[in-house]
């Protein structure tokens, strides 16, 4: 099983154990059936059929006392370790967007990436020079058209995993910023 099969969405929620059960409530009454793969403190990390569709789906339905803070359409799933995503962030890229001129982008990095013959973790600006590299777009840091967001969670101890989505970044639900996200597929807007 390829690592991007174990899950594709990762919400994050409020702390605590009653938070947890009631985030999966509430997702399984607006998503219905969901596959949990793990819930490592105040995260979800889900496998749904369509995670944009149900980021889109989970936007529109959540209430303003939702325990849940955020959720994360995912691409992809690799290691943690800088050459996979970086290759995963190229193919993606490619796949989704092809040559798209006169897009822009930005990459956000949350955690830390592991140097592949070190095993160190790579400071910050280190490994986003490192997967900028080769991206003919051009970087827009305020508003990018295409933003690649990689994700470092830790499924389990001494487990990790790099999620990684490109896409704009209205497609990440966000109950701070108001909770709205674009809908890029003409389809999402449908019943999930």
């Amino acid at each position: 099983m390829g690592l991007s099969k174990l899950f594709n969405l990762i919400v994050a929620h409020e702390p605590g154990y009653y938070a947890s059960r009631e985030a999966m409530r509430t997702i399984r009454s607006i998503l219905g059936a969901v596959r949990l793969f793990a819930a490592p403190q105040s995260l979800l990390l889900l496998s749904v059929d369509d995670p944009y569709k149900a980021v889109a789906k989970l936007a529109r339905e959540l209430t303003d006392d939702s325990v849940i803070l955020r959720a994360i359409p995912l691409d992809a799933v690799s290691s943690p370790y800088l050459d996979d995503v970086d290759k995963t962030v190229k193919k993606t890229l490619q796949e989704k967007y092809g040559s798209k001129d006169g897009k822009t982008f930005a990459i956000r990095l949350e955690g830390h990436l592991v140097d592949n013959e070190s095993g160190r973790l790579l400071h910050k600006d280190e490994a986003i020079r490192h997967l900028a590299k080769g991206i003919e777009l051009p970087v827009n840091l305020d508003n990018p058209d295409i933003l690649i967001l990689v994700k470092i969670v830790r499924a389990s101890k001494g487990l990790y995993y790099a999620g990684i989505m490109v896409a704009p970044p209205c497609s990440i639900y966000s109950k701070a910023k108001g909770g709205n996200v674009c809908i890029e597929y003409p389809d999402a807007a449908e019943p999930f």
